[in-house]
């Protein structure tokens, strides 16, 4: 069981995150008529991607422990309500792509709902499927939605993915699917480690109007920062 950890009893000042979570079917999730704010965590069990990028794997079983490090955690928002997806997504016969579209109609589906929608991995390539979930959504409420994207890493992510994508490529991917779309591709990157990107890497962030921050400004970036990429978008996908 993922969801367990200490109780302190039942009364809604000494709630913890597994008393208070519902666990349910996607179906059951999208019947739910909740008014009140409400947060889905989405599992995305796999380190295909990882594979691919000749990682490390392990990856793969990240949502289980991420799971239960949140369980002990206090609820202090009275009126959120906790949900998670019961069933993983997961990657069958090494086909990441088909995982990745059934992540993205997850993701949407549940925005329609309005739910704020956690992924959970898995290798980063979720951060593709998760985006394009966003993006689908979006394109129902307007024209040319307004996507920020936030990315905290020592890497850019944006290899070419010619011999197919993997856990270090989806940013490209994005990118190119924004241009495809006539839509702005806002992304901004915390915590970049210069010998953990090649040039390539950092002439293609520079091409693309990319925004980065080296780890070592981390302590130093100003919270306007933070605040412009909020201002200026109408939606935030935060990896």
């Amino acid at each position: 069981m993922y969801w367990s950890g200490r109780v302190d009893g039942e009364e809604q000042d000494v709630l913890r995150i597994h008393q208070a979570i519902k666990i349910m079917s996607f179906d059951d999730l999208l019947n739910e008529d909740s008014k009140e704010k409400k947060i889905c965590f989405v599992s995305f069990n796999s380190d295909e991607g990882v594979r691919r990028n000749s990682g490390r794997l392990g990856a793969k079983e990240g949502w289980i422990h991420v799971k239960k490090a949140l369980s002990g955690f206090p609820v202090f928002i009275e009126d959120l309500k906790f949900y998670d997806l019961k069933d993983p997504i997961e990657v069958i016969d090494h086909d990441l792509e088909s995982a990745h579209e059934k992540l993205s109609y997850v993701v949407s589906s549940l925005k329609s709902k309005n739910y704020l929608v956690v992924v959970l991995g898995g290798g980063h390539d979720i951060a593709f499927g998760t985006y394009n979930g966003i993006l689908d959504f979006a394109l129902t409420q307007e024209e040319k939605p307004k996507i920020g994207i936030i990315n905290f890493d020592a890497h850019f992510d944006m290899r070419e993915y010619t011999n197919g994508r993997n856990s270090g490529t989806m940013f490209l991917q994005i990118a190119d699917n924004c241009k495809e779309k006539d839509i702005n591709f806002d992304y901004t990157v915390f915590g970049i480690q210069k010998f953990s990107n090649t040039k390539r890497l950092f002439d293609t962030a520079d091409r693309l109007g990319v925004k980065y921050y080296f780890a070592e400004e981390i302590r130093t970036i100003p919270m306007d920062e933070i605040y412009s990429i909020l201002k200026r978008n109408d939606y935030i996908h935060l990896t």
